[in-house]
């Protein structure tokens, strides 16, 4: 998913939030009892305080509230999982990272915090951030977390990885790309996918490039060249059905998860050379998880954060997503070498990458079309 600029309604929602005060949080957005179960489990040794949490949920009524845009097919036996462990039942909201983040401080703003806790995508994670509607963890948990995958108030729990990804019937082994510059190539002329929302992907490859000794002239060539062999379509898991089905040969990118599922159940794609070692730089997207203040359940949601960085990512391998932490048995990582991830740039350029990419796509065919 691309950054993005946030509609009316969500901008309108950062400027009130900027000028409620200096904290940035909205007054009456806070709820003490809640303030007060974060700093009682907060205050404890780690090693006491998943006991306590547990003791506080039980007196919350063992429920959890979660806002989130994974995909039914992740949160259902990820939530399933969850519940097991802690006896929590959770209830779930499922929207786009954008609906997630306009309902979530719509209702922060308001002062009655209907989510406990959000896992979402780390551009609109950092909104949440900035504006204070988040609240620290500090468990055990983060010790064995990636450093990448840190931020002040919220913590990246799974990665999506960008790399290309081919069919094989149609991209013979030893013609798939082997550079990001590949894609340029004259060869793949009519034969790459572009999703017409990866500005972040955009962004982190022209950075790459940039860092790595191009001018931005011969980056802007690279594009031009990059987009003329391309068409576009919307959605990666679209793109997926395509590229499955052979009605695409190859995508520029796509999140090596869905690649991988395809091929799990039979697809004839890949993302991998047979040597099974990419010479493609990765950027791992790190999509994270979330307290909000002032929630009815704030035991409940630390219940939850502990659980997605330890037993949770054992999960997310079992559903071929790339985990923030060594998880044994997972391979998501295997023979790729991921770049860092560009959070910063990002979150802070207010959407020009969105309309650097928009600008680039514009007059460019649709796949089926």
């Amino acid at each position: 998913m691309r950054t993005r600029t946030f509609p009316l309604a969500v901008t309108g929602l950062l400027v009130a939030a900027l000028t409620a005060g200096c904290g940035g949080a909205v007054p009456g957005s806070s709820d003490a009892k809640a303030d007060a179960a974060y700093e009682q489990i907060a205050a404890l040794p780690k090693d006491k305080q998943h006991a306590k949490a547990m003791e506080l949920a039980k007196k919350e009524g063992s429920v959890l509230s979660l806002y989130t845009s994974m995909t039914a097919d992740i949160v259902d036996p990820l939530t399933k999982a969850f519940e097991k462990k802690t006896g929590v039942h959770v209830t779930v909201f499922r929207g786009n990272s954008e609906t997630v983040l306009q309902r979530t401080m719509q209702e922060v703003q308001a002062g009655r915090a209907s989510a406990d806790a959000v896992e979402t995508n780390f551009l609109e994670m950092d909104a949440l951030s900035k504006k204070r509607f988040l609240v620290a963890y500090n468990g055990s948990a983060l010790d064995k977390v990636e450093p990448t995958a840190k931020f002040d108030d919220w913590t990246g729990s799974r990665l999506n990885v960008f790399q290309p990804a081919w069919n094989t019937s149609l991209i013979k082994p030893g013609d798939e790309p082997t550079s990001w510059e590949d894609l340029a190539l004259p060869k793949y002329k009519g034969k790459i996918t572009l999703e017409i929302s990866d500005s972040d992907w955009f962004e982190n490859v022209t950075k790459y490039w940039l860092d790595h000794g191009k001018s931005q002239a011969q980056v802007d060539t690279l594009w031009k060249d990059i987009v003329a062999n391309s068409k576009v379509a919307k959605g990666h898991t679209t793109m997926m059905q395509f590229l499955s089905a052979a009605q695409t040969p190859m995508e520029a990118m796509n999140y090596t998860y869905i690649t991988d599922r395809a091929t799990a159940k039979g697809a004839p794609v890949a993302r991998m050379p047979k040597s099974g070692v990419s010479k493609i730089p990765a950027f791992g997207r790190p999509n994270g998880v979330g307290m909000i203040k002032g929630a009815a359940h704030p035991a409940a949601a630390w219940l939850f954060y502990d659980w997605l960085l330890t037993d949770g990512q054992k999960e997310l391998v079992d559903l071929k997503l790339t985990p923030v932490t060594k998880v044994p048995g997972d391979k998501s990582l295997d023979g790729i070498t991921l770049a860092p991830f560009d959070v910063e740039g990002l979150t802070s350029k207010d959407g020009a990458w969105d309309k650097k990419y928009d600008e680039l796509l514009r007059g460019v065919a649709t796949v089926g079309k």
